[in-house]
């Protein structure tokens, strides 16, 4: 498994240091993640909605999911 993000930052340890900020910031929304895999041998992209309500931040409520790949 591996967490990406898109972010601008002058060299590739800032750009580790500016990540890790906000995967471990408690007051971060991010619900919505792009998930690669293989599912039965098959190449498989998930877009994976936790909170597609806007309602529930834990992301412990119902997720939409949309298949591609």
């Amino acid at each position: 498994m591996r967490w990406e993000i898109d972010l601008e930052a002058g060299d590739s340890v800032g750009a580790a240091r500016k990540a890790l900020a906000i995967q471990r910031d408690p007051g971060s929304w991010a619900t919505v993640f792009t998930v690669q895999g293989e599912h039965q041998g098959a190449a498989r992209v998930a877009t994976v909605d936790l909170d597609p309500e806007g309602l529930d931040l834990s992301g412990t409520g119902t997720p939409e999911v949309e298949l591609t790949g």
